[in-house]
């Protein structure tokens, strides 16, 4: 008689711990995906369409490019070296060109109004690099 009820016993301890890994694995998917959500949604604040680049006149094409650049920043692959050094180099020239069509002061206050809705650290990090990087070129390559 043990050996009759020692059997069903042993299934539902143990489907008792399928359950509850299976609980324990779905709350940590649901955190990754709200982690995932919030960081989407951080990335998503930092509107450049917001940027007037009608503003800049006749840089309005630098504006425009160094927008886009900002744009590849904040979506980058920050696993893919070769990609960043693409991207670091597209607002390097970007930043230079706008530079050139305006202002440093211009370039300088865009970048500023840029760089303060960033929250991803990495992203700013690149553009600060390619800002520094433009800095030491000599001309503008559209």
């Amino acid at each position: 008689m043990n050996k009759k009820l020692f059997v069903p016993l042993l299934f539902t301890v143990a489907l008792v711990g399928c359950d509850d890994a299976s609980e324990a694995i779905d709350k940590a998917q649901d955190a990754a995906n709200k982690a995932v959500d919030m960081a989407q949604s951080k990335l998503e604040s930092v509107d450049l369409s917001v940027l007037n680049i009608e503003q800049f006149g006749d840089a309005a094409d630098s504006a425009s490019e160094f927008a886009e650049s900002i744009d590849e920043a904040l979506n980058a692959d920050y696993s893919n070296p070769e990609a960043l050094v693409e991207i670091k180099e597209h607002i390097s020239n970007a930043y230079s060109c706008l530079v050139e069509a305006s202002s440093e002061s211009t370039a300088d206050k865009l970048l500023d109004k840029v760089l303060s809705s960033i929250s991803n650290e990495e992203a700013q990090s690149l553009i600060e690099k390619g800002v520094e990087r433009a800095q030491e070129m000599q001309e503008c390559v559209m």
